[in-house]
């Protein structure tokens, strides 16, 4: 698919207010993933883990894009590394 890059640059920012709004509330649960393209979910997975129920990780660990579920494990990692 061509997309004019006026019209790539508007679904980016979408996803950044997206992901943004998300990163700004006190939770994000699986429900809040569904609307997002597999960059918008790696952005969670990466950047707001720490907001993520136990839905929400769930969703992320288990996503069928790559890119999505190895930055997942990795946070995972993460965490455990942490707290031991």
């Amino acid at each position: 698919m061509n997309r004019h890059p006026k019209v790539l640059q508007e679904l980016y920012a979408e996803r950044e207010r997206a992901v943004a709004a998300l990163g700004d509330g006190e939770q994000i649960t699986a429900a809040d993933l569904e609307g997002l393209d597999y960059l918008g979910r790696f952005k969670v997975a990466n950047e707001h883990w720490h907001l993520c129920d136990a839905s929400a990780r769930s969703a992320l660990l288990g996503d069928t894009h790559h890119f999505v579920a190895s930055c997942a494990r990795l946070q995972e990692s993460k965490d455990r590394t942490a707290t031991t």
